[in-house]
């Protein structure tokens, strides 16, 4: 766990790096008409490599004094994780098919029933409620159109 500790902090650290140096690039002064360009990401990079800093030299003291430690993932959590993973894979998948509308119903129809164990009446309800409440604020009420993919927009009727 440790070592995982370090290997983000380093991970994060380049993010800041990254954020700071285009930042730089752009300029992160004050110009006439006020901020440029790198002026925000110049300071959260900063942050960030600042924060990151204080991470990485507590996780190495802790590394050094008291070992390793626990391992980042506990037997059997592997399984776990991948129940979560892969069906989030497979709405990232189907919202290029068929829409994030439709992909939705079918990710929190699998979530509700297997994850949740759920009776059918909630896994209809809340699977379609959602779905259809995300179209309604977004796509209706924002004027903010969700994906539709290849075929959502020919799949939804409305």
């Amino acid at each position: 766990m440790r070592r995982a500790d370090i290997f983000v902090g380093f991970g994060m650290m380049l993010v800041g790096l990254i954020a700071f140096g285009d930042a730089i690039r752009l300029g992160f002064g004050w110009g006439i008409s006020g901020p440029e360009a790198g002026f925000f990401p110049f300071y959260m990079g900063l942050g960030i490599l600042i924060c990151t800093l204080f991470i990485v030299v507590k996780a190495i003291k802790t590394y050094r004094k008291d070992g390793p430690g626990k391992p980042l993932i506990q037997a059997g959590g592997l399984i776990q994780i991948l129940w979560i993973l892969i069906p989030a894979i497979g709405v990232f998948l189907l919202t290029e098919l068929i829409g994030l509308h439709l992909a939705t119903i079918f990710y929190l129809a699998f979530n509700i029933r297997v994850l949740g164990k759920m009776s059918w009446v909630k896994v209809i309800l809340l699977s379609v409620l959602v779905p259809l409440s995300m179209y309604i604020v977004f796509d209706k009420v924002f004027l903010i159109p969700l994906p539709l993919g290849l075929w959502g927009g020919s799949l939804i009727p409305f």
